[in-house]
């Protein structure tokens, strides 16, 4: 008996140590699945958090998806998609250097995925870093060789840091994929120009004529090119083939003018120039562009002179309704002093093109040295309506009605246009020297001191203006010491000026002072050589009040034999005379 209690309790304790064991089994198996579940879980919730950040940036909210990427890297820091996501929030505040370090956080946690690669490399060469992007384009080609915006990028950091040949070979690459290709051909033959390899920079465009065979246009561009870089002998072949396919093309002859020029054949260079000219399918600007060429030497060299007028004669006759032919022939005529025929084109200018205000500043100027002053008067008239607001329209007809006398005309347009006048003291002084003369004329005193005075304050030696105002003064017997004082300046700042002289005299015969103002008045005939007739009269007025009546007789006689016929001049020579 006691052996079979003693086996039972040993299968007792058995079952029960078996029993405990599949508890404790069946409590870890209850765990694991409790974990996975959990785990589940939050990956479910993660990813719904991932979605709706996305959501959040996609629709502009830009705080929202940031907060919640940031929540999303705290939980799940080894999340690459996450590091991504946050990079473009960043990059959408401008937080570049930032965005960055989190793309490269995503591309060490997920090498495969090109993408960030791309971001990345798209970025360093947005912020200059061209090194580190051709690290990542170079990585990215290798993947996608076909991809030509990759391959373009790539290039762009190869290029931003110098290493043109690699470049070139990248080009070439493409080159494979798209066929020959212009703008292709024409950025490497720039880049080989960079290297100082005109051979290779030529062979880049010779593709052009290769691959198409009938565009006469790249015959043109590569026997150009050749012309242009001392290799004139290389342009025959091609300049020949593009008179065998349009002989009849006027750019041909551009060719053949630098081809001539570059052979130093002169007299060819102009026969093909003067055919340039007379094309009337090429562009006015370009044959503008080279009829300057001759602007420095016309007045050096009578040949370039004539044929820069033969060239002109050319062009407004191809041309003649094109302002800016007009305006070229008008500013060589300029540079040869023949101001009628300036004027003439710059007249044409505004017939074709009235809104050219330069071209009205130079015209009107010349009116007024040609002494056209109807024409120049009715002319500013015209420029003052179409340009209220400019100063020099105003000023040319006020000078004109003061020239024809029509001091009311000459004060209402030099009073409207100093009011226009900015950072030009000069044109300011003038414009009030003309206003205190108009103002003299209809015997406006006060108008008339009031300019001079402000002349004076911004050029107190304005020696013109400190004579005239002295000798107005002096007609009007007014302020005679002041007037003294100016005039005395005049004299000391241009000495042995004739006209200056004539009114220190004067305003000393105003104050009785006769034994100076004989002086200066001898003075003033020595220097005038006795040609200006108010001097002669002024002369003569000094010699009647002195008693020398004779004398003065006499050269008040001087004075009308010199043309002078004024009512007053003859009075004092009939009173005198009888």
């Amino acid at each position: 008996m006691k052996n079979k209690k003693t086996l039972f309790l040993i299968i007792c304790c058995f079952f029960l140590i078996a029993g405990v064991s599949a508890q404790k089994k069946q409590r870890k198996t209850d765990n694991n699945e409790a974990a996975t579940i959990l785990n589940e879980k939050t990956a479910v919730e993660n990813a719904g958090k991932f979605i709706d950040a996305v959501k959040e940036r996609i629709i502009g909210n830009i705080d929202a998806a940031e907060t919640q990427l940031r929540d999303l890297i705290i939980a799940e820091p080894m999340n690459d998609a996450a590091h991504f996501e946050y990079a473009q929030v960043l990059i959408a505040r401008n937080r570049i250097q930032e965005a960055i370090l989190e793309l490269k956080t995503a591309i060490q946690l997920n090498k495969e995925n090109i993408w960030y690669k791309i971001y990345l490399a798209n970025l360093y060469n947005m912020t200059r870093n061209f090194s580190e992007a051709e690290k990542l384009w170079k990585l990215i080609v290798e993947k996608q060789p076909d991809n030509l915006e990759y391959l373009y990028y790539y290039t762009f950091a190869l290029i931003n840091q110098n290493k043109l040949k690699k470049a070139i070979k990248m080009y070439d690459k493409m080159e494979m994929q798209i066929g020959i290709n212009e703008e292709l051909i024409e950025t490497k033959h720039r880049i080989w120009l960079d290297l100082k390899n005109k051979k290779n920079a030529g062979k880049e465009l010779e593709k052009l004529v290769e691959a198409f065979p009938n565009e006469i246009r790249y015959y043109l561009i590569v026997a150009d090119f050749y012309n242009k870089n001392d290799m004139s002998k290389n342009a025959i072949p091609y300049i020949e083939k593009a008179k065998e396919i349009e002989p009849n093309n006027p750019e041909i002859n551009i060719i053949l003018y630098n081809h001539y020029l570059a052979n130093k054949k002169y007299d060819k260079a102009f026969n093909a120039l003067e055919k340039i000219f007379a094309a009337p399918s090429l562009p006015v600007e370009e044959k503008v562009k080279i009829i300057m060429n001759y602007y420095p030497l016309i007045t050096q060299n009578h040949r370039y002179k004539k044929e820069a007028f033969i060239l002109l004669d050319t062009l407004v006759k191809t041309h003649p309704e094109n302002p800016i032919t007009w305006s070229a022939y008008g500013d060589f005529a300029i540079a040869i002093g023949d101001y009628n025929k300036a004027s003439e084109a710059y007249e044409n200018v505004l017939e074709h093109d009235p809104s050219k205000y330069a071209v009205w500043e130079q015209y009107l100027s010349l009116l007024i040295e040609l002494n056209q002053w109807e024409k120049a008067f009715e002319k500013s008239r015209e420029a003052m309506e179409l340009f209220p607001t400019q100063t020099l329209p105003y000023f040319i007809n006020g000078l004109v009605a003061i020239e024809l006398g029509d001091w009311n005309t000459a004060i209402s347009s030099l009073e409207k246009g100093k009011d226009f006048v900015i950072d030009n003291e000069k044109l300011l002084e003038e414009t009030y020297f003309y206003l205190a003369e108009a103002y003299h004329q209809i015997e406006n005193h006060q108008k008339s001191d009031e300019y001079f005075e402000k002349i004076l304050s911004i050029s107190p030696n304005n020696v013109i203006a400190l004579n005239n105002y002295a000798y107005f003064l002096s007609l009007r017997k007014e302020r005679l010491d002041y007037a003294l004082g100016m005039a005395k300046k005049a004299n000391e700042l241009e000495p042995n000026t004739d006209m200056y002289e004539d009114t220190y005299a004067w305003i000393y015969f105003q104050k009785g002072d006769l034994e100076n103002a004989e002086y200066w008045i001898k003075k003033a005939l020595y220097n005038n050589k006795e040609t200006s007739t108010e001097i002669l009269e002024h002369y003569g007025d000094i010699l009647y009040e002195k008693g020398e009546h004779t004398k003065a007789l006499e050269y008040w006689n001087k004075a009308k034999e010199k043309g002078e016929s004024s009512e007053q001049l003859l009075k004092k020579i009939e009173n005198l005379q009888h």
